[in-house]
């Protein structure tokens, strides 16, 4: 998986956390082959960046575009075409969540 599977919509299931959690990713306009977009969950949305480097997920979310409040490590499902990732997310006080992305499609504008 490189930058161009990785932009899109995906839906985040995650126990433990409140939802739904979506993801919308876009080319990041400042940094080739990482993607920018945004987290939106119920009460709010965060700033997300981050790549995908031989198969690994790593994004940072922030709340206000300053502080990382949040840690996402995944690895692509193997036989997914892309389409699915599990890993961890970590909060700001580092509590761990497990979670599973799956690609919904493209970003609508």
């Amino acid at each position: 998986m490189d930058q161009p599977e990785l932009v899109g919509r995906w839906q985040a299931d995650m126990p433990g956390q409140s939802g739904p959690i979506v993801l919308e990713l876009a080319p990041h306009p400042e940094w080739d082959g990482t993607v920018k977009g945004r987290i939106l969950r119920p009460g709010g949305s965060s700033i997300v960046v981050g790549d995908v480097n031989k198969g690994a997920l790593t994004l940072e979310e922030s709340r206000d575009g300053k502080k990382v409040t949040g840690n996402w490590f995944g690895d692509v499902v193997e036989g997914s075409c892309a389409r699915e990732i599990r890993g961890e997310w970590t909060d700001e006080a580092d509590r761990p969540f497990r979670f599973t992305l799956r690609k919904l499609g493209p970003v609508h504008p």
